[in-house]
């Protein structure tokens, strides 16, 4: 398989041949951002890794950005410090890293407010967008029911507070809480989705 291929080159230093790519998008799935390296277990990712137990296979201080949008829910509270801490060691001194995750105060909100209107959304097809026929069910699917396609599920719903205390641990500074579309990076507007759930983390090494 080329992408897992590549993460050996990568990581070996093999031909320079992660030379190439200073953005990295860590679980970035089918969608391609321009210049980024997508990091991830689809076909068409970049570098085939699976994130549950390999580390990034690029050098320390060699990343200007890295990014990582609704996934780092996917793995265990201490596996997503692990993969934090491992984004700060590739990013160079004043790199910029951007996360984003399901909001746990925003939709818990919307729950104790019995918000149907967020909760019981349709598709154009006419399918509803959450799972579950309650609101509990919907809420729930937040914490264990969402799957990849490789069979994986939530395992930890963040709200900014806990994410922040792991990037200040890990080391970054300037962690702030960014509005949808309000960020360093430049190509913000290929990047961020869903306003209406998620919060945006944006930190500095």
């Amino acid at each position: 398989m080329r992408g897992r291929l590549n993460y050996y080159l990568i990581k070996f230093g093999l031909f320079g041949f992660g030379e190439k790519w200073n953005k990295i998008d860590i679980c970035g799935g089918s969608m391609k951002i321009g210049g980024f390296c997508n990091i991830d277990m689809v076909a068409s990712s970049d570098v085939f890794a699976d994130m549950e137990k390999d580390a990034l296979p690029f050098r320390d201080n060699s990343a200007d950005t890295v990014i990582c949008i609704s996934a780092i829910n996917y793995f265990s509270r201490e596996r997503g410090g692990e993969i934090v801490a491992d984004a700060y060691r590739v990013l160079k001194p004043g790199g910029v890293a951007r996360f984003a995750s399901q909001d746990l105060r925003s939709i818990a909100e919307k729950y104790v407010a019995n918000d149907r209107g967020f909760f019981f959304q349709t598709l154009p097809n006419g399918k509803q967008r959450f799972h579950g026929e309650t609101a509990a069910d919907k809420i729930n699917s937040w914490f264990y029911g969402y799957k990849t396609g490789k069979g994986k599920h939530c395992k930890y719903f963040y709200d900014f507070e806990t994410l922040a205390l792991i990037f200040k641990k890990a080391g970054f500074k300037n962690i702030q809480n960014k509005k949808y579309g309000e960020s360093a990076i430049a190509e913000i507007k290929e990047i961020d989705n869903r306003p209406d759930q998620m919060f945006f983390l944006e930190a500095t090494k």
